[in-house]
C-alpha cells in the first residue's frame, strides 16, 4: 500500500532529525552542515531546507531534545525532599546542569537566546514550553522547602517560589555568559560562585 504524501513528508522529517542527531553525536554541533546531514538521512540538501527553514531551525531541535532530557533527570520526589540535608545542593546541581547545556558551544548558546527571545523577538513554542516545565519543577521544589519546618537551611517566605525561579534563571543566564565570554574557565569556581549567590538570594538571614 502506498503511504500518503504527508506521512512520506513525515517519515522524512524524522529521517533529517535523526541523522541530525547521530551526527551531533559523533561529531558535535559546530561540525554538522546540511550537506552533512542530507548524506546521512539519504535526501537531497533541499530536502533538509525544505523541513527546517535552515540549520539554525534544525540545530534548535537538537538544543530541545537536550533541554528535555534535563526534564527526565531534574525532578524530585516530594517525599524525598524533606529527606535532603543540603536543599541548595539539588538546585546548583540543576543550574550546573542546564548551564553546560547552553555553554556547549557557542551555536548552542546563540540558538538558546534565539529561541527564548533574548536576541529574536519571539520565542519558539516548544521552547516556552520545555523551560517552562523546568521552571515549574524548581517552583514545585521551591514551594515544598518553603511549607516545610524541618529542612534547614530555611527558605525565605517573603517571595514567591515563582519570583525565586526568576532570580535563579537570571544566575543561570549570568554564569552561562562568563563561561562563554571567558571571565571564567574553571567550572568549579562558578558552581562554588553560584552557591554563594545562591544561598543570599533564598536564605532567611
Amino acid at each position: 500500500m502506498t503511504r500518503k504524501p504527508q506521512q512520506r513528508s513525515i517519515d522524512t522529517r524524522a529521517r533529517v532529525l535523526s541523522a541530525a542527531r547521530d551526527l551531533s553525536n559523533t561529531h558535535g554541533l559546530e561540525l554538522i552542515t546540511a550537506d552533512a546531514v542530507a548524506r546521512e538521512a539519504g535526501v537531497a540538501k533541499g530536502t533538509v531546507f525544505a523541513h527546517f527553514g535552515d540549520m539554525d531551525g534544525l540545530l534548535s531541535y537538537i538544543l530541545l531534545d537536550r533541554l528535555n532530557a534535563l526534564r527526565s533527570t531534574a525532578s524530585v520526589e516530594p517525599a524525598e525532599i524533606g529527606q535532603i540535608a543540603d536543599p541548595v545542593g539539588p538546585l546548583i546541581q540543576r543550574m550546573m546542569a542546564l548551564i553546560a547545556v547552553i555553554t556547549d558551544s557557542p551555536t548552542i548558546l546563540r540558538l538558546f537566546m534565539d529561541n527564548i527571545g533574548v536576541t529574536k523577538p519571539n520565542c519558539a513554542e516548544a521552547f516556552v514550553e520545555t523551560l517552562d516545565a523546568l521552571d515549574g519543577e524548581l517552583a514545585a521544589f521551591l514551594e515544598i522547602w518553603q511549607q516545610s519546618d524541618t529542612l534547614e537551611p530555611p527558605l525565605r517566605r517573603d517571595r514567591s517560589p515563582a519570583e525565586m525561579v526568576d532570580g535563579l534563571i537570571a544566575f543561570m543566564i549570568h554564569g552561562a555568559i562568563l563561561l562563554k565570554s571567558h571571565q571564567l574557565t574553571d567550572r568549579t569556581v562558578l558552581e562554588a560562585r553560584l552557591r554563594r549567590h545562591v544561598e543570599a538570594f533564598l536564605l532567611t538571614s
